[in-house]
């Protein structure tokens, strides 16, 4: 899944997958920006791995936009 996002998904940055109580799984995924990610939701599943990952998914609880806090600290 990965692979393919880099390969076809411009402004894709990073994903991480979190395991949390019981059966459930948070994806944090990280995109340059807002229409980044609003492409990225009009293309869909359009490769075979960004298909099998989201047919892994049974439901989906909820799904938000947000700002990393860390952006913008200088280190």
């Amino acid at each position: 899944m990965l692979a393919d996002f880099r390969a076809d998904r411009v402004g894709f940055l990073d994903a991480r997958l979190v395991r949390l109580a019981g059966k459930e799984w948070l994806d944090i995924v990280e995109w340059r920006s807002a229409a980044d990610f609003a492409a990225f939701r009009a293309k869909g599943p359009n490769l075979p791995g960004i298909d099998a990952f989201f047919a892994l998914i049974d439901e989906l609880v909820s799904a938000d936009e947000g700002t990393l806090a860390d952006q913008g600290i200088s280190r």
